[in-house]
C-alpha cells in the first residue's frame, strides 16, 4: 500500500542513505498528521488491535482501587497522571468509578493526562467531558513537573522507537533501513551511538550470533526525565515485556519488535506504513536500572494477573450479572487466550516507602488460592 507516508519515509532514505530503525519507527508511528498514532483510532474492533482497556471496564475499575489503595497507604497526594491515554476509555473508567464509589477522592482529583498525538487528545476530551467536564486537565511531558501521587501508563513504553542489533560474524551491528533493489531493507553497520554499547553493558547483555536484540534508548531518557518531575510519587507501568535475562533469551532469535494491522501479527515492517502499530516488548530490567539511578526506587514487580487479584479484581468477577461478562473480566487475568501471559506491572516509587504487610508483596500462592475459590463458585 503506497501512501505520502510511505513515499516520504523512502525520499527520506535515499536522501540520508540509510536511516535507524527507531527513527523509521518513530515516523510510522508518530509523524504528525500521517503517523499511526496522529490520524486514527488504533483501538478496538475498529483499530489495528486490542487493549486491557477494551476487553472490560473492570479493568480501570480495578486499577481506581489499586490507585485509591495507594493514595491511602502511602500518604500520597489525591492525584492521578495517566500518559498515553489511548482513546481516553481507562482514564473514563477510572473517573466513572471513583465518581460513584469514592466520592471524596473524585471530588478533590486532581487528574492529568499527558498525551503527544493531537488526535487522541481531541477523543479523549469527547469521551471524557460528557461526564467529568473541568476534572481531567492535559500537559505536555516538559510541562509535568513537581508532580506528587500516582503516575501510570499502560501499553505505553512498548511504543518507544527501539534500536535493533544483531550480532554476525562474532560482531555487534545495528540493523539501519536501507533501500535496495528498489525496497526499504535492513542493513548492518556500525553503531549510531555509544549509547547502544552502553546499554548492553549495563545489563550485561551477551548477544549470540545471528540473534537479534531490541534496545529501547527512549526508555532510558524517559524513566529519568521522569525521575526528576517527581516529589513524592508512585510510578506504575503497566505493558508486555519480561525482565532482561527472560526477554534477551538466545531462542529469541528474532527479536520482539512486530507488528499489527487489523488485529492480525505480522513482520511486514516496510508495508502499510502509517496503518499499522510497531511495538516491541519492554525490557523490566533496565527500567528498574535506569529509573533507581534517579533515585525512582522498585517496589514491586509482577505479572499482570497477580496485580489485578490483588487489587480487587475477584469483587469484579463475583459481581457480574452474565457469564459473558464473567469471562470478559476472566480474560484480563487467565493466561490462555486471556491478557495474563506477558504482561506485567512494576511499581516503582520516589520518596515513599513500604511496609512489609504492603498489599503487592502477597505470594502468588495465596492469591492463587483465593482464585481457585472465586472460579468454583
Amino acid at each position: 500500500m503506497e501512501t505520502s507516508l510511505q513515499t516520504y519515509v523512502e525520499e527520506l532514505v535515499r536522501q540520508k542513505g540509510k536511516i535507524t530503525f527507531a527513527e523509521f519507527m518513530d515516523i510510522a508511528l508518530y509523524k504528525e498528521g500521517m503517523g499511526y498514532y496522529q490520524k486514527e483510532n488504533p483501538f478496538g474492533q475498529q483499530g489495528s488491535f486490542y487493549t486491557s482497556v477494551n476487553a472490560s471496564e473492570s479493568f480501570g475499575r480495578t486499577l481506581a482501587k489499586s490507585f485509591v489503595y495507594m493514595i491511602k497507604t502511602l500518604g500520597l497526594e489525591n492525584a492521578f497522571c495517566e500518559m498515553g491515554a489511548g482513546s481516553g476509555m481507562l482514564a473514563n473508567d477510572i473517573l466513572n468509578y471513583l465518581k460513584a464509589e469514592e466520592k471524596e477522592i473524585y471530588s478533590a482529583l486532581s487528574y492529568t493526562i499527558i498525551e503527544k498525538s493531537g488526535y487522541l487528545i481531541n477523543r479523549q476530551k469527547e469521551l471524557i467531558e460528557k461526564e467529568h467536564a473541568g476534572k481531567v486537565v492535559w500537559k505536555t511531558f516538559e510541562e509535568l513537573k513537581g508532580f506528587s501521587g500516582v503516575f501510570y501508563s499502560n501499553e505505553l513504553v512498548d511504543a518507544f522507537p527501539v534500536h535493533r542489533v544483531i550480532r554476525m560474524n562474532d560482531d555487534l551491528r545495528e540493523l539501519y533501513v536501507k533501500e535496495t533493489d528498489g525496497k526499504l531493507r535492513f542493513w548492518p553497520d556500525d553503531f549510531s551511538t555509544p549509547k547502544l554499547q552502553e546499554y548492553l553493558d549495563n545489563i550485561n547483555l551477551r548477544v549470540v550470533e545471528t540473534q537479534i536484540v531490541d534496545i529501547n534508548l527512549d526508555l532510558v531518557g524517559w524513566v529519568q526525565a521522569l525521575a526528576d518531575k517527581l516529589d513524592k510519587a508512585v510510578v506504575v507501568t503497566i505493558d508486555y515485556g519480561f525482565e532482561a535475562p527472560m526477554l534477551y533469551q538466545s531462542y529469541r532469535r528474532d527479536g520482539t519488535v512486530t507488528c499489527y494491522y487489523r488485529h492480525t501479527q505480522n513482520n511486514d515492517f516496510f508495508e502499510r506504513i502509517g496503518y499499522q502499530d510497531i511495538t516491541a516488548f519492554v525490557d523490566f530490567t533496565s527500567l528498574s536500572l535506569y529509573g533507581s539511578q534517579k533515585g525512582l526506587a522498585p517496589l514491586a514487580f509482577m505479572p499482570q494477573w497477580l496485580y489485578l487479584v490483588q487489587s480487587g479484581i475477584l469483587e469484579e468477577i463475583s459481581a457480574c450479572k452474565t457469564d459473558l461478562q464473567k469471562q470478559s473480566v476472566k480474560a484480563l487475568i487467565m493466561p490462555e487466550g486471556g491478557f495474563g501471559t506477558n504482561f506485567q506491572v512494576f511499581i516503582q516509587g520516589k520518596g515513599v516507602s513500604i511496609d512489609p504487610d504492603f498489599r503487592y508483596t502477597k505470594s502468588a500462592r495465596d492469591v492463587l488460592d483465593e482464585m481457585g475459590k472465586v472460579f468454583s463458585s
